[in-house]
């Protein structure tokens, strides 16, 4: 199983997606984005991740893709996922996708998505024949997102966020490291928000399809955008267990002259790295 480092999510990027007991500011009050990204590029050293998006007339999610370039080994290297949502009139919800990757040849792995009573993503299955499975519930309203790559508990993840004021304050995540033993912590993040507007976050998208965006990019060793938060990250600590004990990374913010997320920036030093947010006109 693929496990993920929060190091490697924080160090290189600035946004979350894996994101976070602090105090909150009520961010989750100021008014939702308007604009719809047509791209997120995030630059680390030897690394970059470009993400592009892809909407239909009505602004549903059809296309996401992310292609990564690294070179931090010593080598280079590429690769590419993408998601196609396939929708079912009139749900604004998808009712399945299909994820290509270059590694795999453009193979289509072909996922069915289920959903709860108010319309949350609850179970994504791929149909391949891999047995992968991911589980998401909604327990007082934070979300817990369960990735069992085989479809058996015995080989799991499981990411917890916690949401306060619109935004994911705290986030855990869980692995299993040794066959029979209870899962062991991996990391354990807080984050704090500006009152700018996130935006990546749209109701229609993130209500439905948010935990599954993030789940899917942070599983990749993407994770650098926010699809569950209403606001921008302006601060992330906490403590992991693949990097420095503990962590803590604030973010600068640039706006264009709409008042839109332009850019992200973040410290110097072994965290050093930017995003730059794109919009459709």
């Amino acid at each position: 199983m693929k496990k993920i480092s929060l190091s490697l999510f924080l160090s290189t990027l600035a946004v979350l997606l894996i994101i976070s007991c602090k105090k909150s500011n009520s961010g989750g009050g100021s008014a939702a984005s308007t604009s719809y990204l047509s791209s997120v590029v995030s630059y680390a050293p030897q690394l970059k991740i470009v993400d592009s998006f892809y909407y239909d007339s009505t602004h549903l999610l059809d296309t996401f893709s992310m292609s990564i370039y690294d070179t931090t080994s010593g080598n280079p290297l590429f690769n590419n996922y993408t998601i196609q949502f396939l929708y079912k009139s009139p749900n604004t919800y998808p009712s399945w996708y299909y994820l290509y990757d270059v590694t795999y040849g453009n193979f289509g792995d072909y996922h069915l998505l289920s959903y709860d009573g108010s319309g949350r993503i609850s179970k994504d299955t791929s149909l391949s024949g891999s047995g992968s499975v991911a589980n998401y519930s909604y327990p007082n309203n934070n979300i817990v997102a369960t990735n069992l790559p085989e479809g058996t508990p015995q080989d799991n993840q499981i990411d917890t966020f916690y949401i306060t004021n619109g935004n994911v304050s705290t986030e855990t995540i869980y692995t299993s490291n040794i066959p029979g033993q209870p899962d062991q912590q991996q990391a354990d993040a807080q984050y704090t928000y500006s009152s700018v507007a996130n935006p990546a976050w749209h109701a229609t998208i993130s209500d439905a399809i948010g935990p599954l965006l993030s789940n899917f990019t942070q599983y990749n060793n993407g994770g650098f955008i926010d699809f569950l938060s209403r606001n921008v990250l302006k601060l992330a600590t906490g403590t992991e267990t693949g990097g420095p004990a503990t962590f803590s990374l604030s973010y600068t913010q640039t706006l264009d002259n709409e008042n839109r997320l332009s850019k992200l920036t973040s410290p110097t030093g072994a965290a050093a790295g930017s995003i730059v947010f794109s919009y459709y006109q």
